[in-house]
């Protein structure tokens, strides 16, 4: 019987802790959104059985067009700068951009901006917790 892995760390909740002193997170957009706000969701990736590599959308929704790059441009250089660091006790092996901030619309009556970007991640699973050496039987 092969060994139960313990699973990799959830890529939503990560971001969420990284991003969060920017503005408040969600991995929901709400019905009654109050920018500034950002949203994270996965939306891919791969694993190799020891490093995981989520495909991360992150969401920046602004009052303004203003207000939404700048707070897209602060995601964006927060994710890239998290490499070798931990975060919600993740240690990040490697971030990338996948696409850069764009601009894409977003049915509102009011002037609500949002700027969607990707990135590509790289953590680890946590180790195993060690087995009890199992019993000799005489």
């Amino acid at each position: 019987m092969g060994m139960v892995m313990p699973p990799f760390p959830d890529a939503e909740t990560v971001l969420l802790a990284l991003l969060e002193p920017l503005a408040p997170t969600v991995t929901a957009t709400p019905a009654e959104l109050v920018p500034p706000l950002i949203r994270v969701q996965r939306v891919g990736g791969s694993d190799d059985g020891i490093t995981d590599h989520p495909r991360m959308e992150i969401a920046c929704y602004g009052k303004d067009r203003a207000q939404a790059w700048q707070l897209a441009e602060q995601c964006r250089q927060l994710v890239l700068g998290s490499v070798r660091t931990r975060v919600d006790g993740v240690l990040v092996d490697d971030a990338r951009t996948d696409n850069p901030p764009a601009q894409v619309p977003y049915a509102t009556t009011e002037d609500i901006r949002r700027v969607v970007a990707y990135f590509r991640l790289a953590w680890r699973r946590p180790r195993p917790a060690a087995r009890p050496a199992e019993e000799k039987v005489h």
